[in-house]
C-alpha cells in the first residue's frame, strides 16, 4: 500500500508511521470520516518527527471490517499524501478463503 508500518508479530496493535506532525488531526479526522477509530500519537509521546496512527486489531473484527479499515487508510493515505515507502508492494494477502472456497471438494 506504501505505508511504513512498525510493530511485532506478537502484538495486536499496528503503529502507521505519519512523520508530519501537522497531518496526525487530519489523519484521524479523514478516518473518523469513514467511521475508522484510531489513535494519532506525536510529540511528546514520540520524538518530534515519528508521529503515528495505531489501529488495534480483535478477534471479534471480521474480515470486511479489516478490509473496509485497509481502504479507509489506503484512501485516506493518498489525500494526506502519507505514503513514504520507497517499495512498490500489493495490497497484503492474509491467506483469508471466502467461505464457498472453504467447503468445496
Amino acid at each position: 500500500m506504501g505505508f511504513i508500518i512498525y510493530g511485532n508479530d506478537d502484538s495486536p496493535v499496528i503503529p502507521l508511521m505519519l512523520y508530519m506532525p501537522a497531518k496526525i488531526g487530519a489523519f484521524g479526522r479523514e478516518m473518523l470520516k469513514r467511521n475508522i477509530g484510531t489513535v494519532v500519537v506525536g510529540f511528546p509521546a514520540t520524538p518530534i518527527i515519528e508521529s503515528r496512527a495505531r489501529f488495534c486489531l480483535s478477534a471479534a473484527h471480521t474480515r470486511e471490517m479489516l478490509d473496509t479499515a485497509l481502504d479507509a487508510a489506503n484512501e485516506v493515505g493518498d489525500l494526506l499524501q502519507l505514503k513514504y515507502s520507497r517499495r512498490e508492494q500489493p495490497r497484503p494477502s492474509l491467506g483469508w478463503m471466502s467461505e464457498e472456497n472453504l467447503f468445496q471438494d
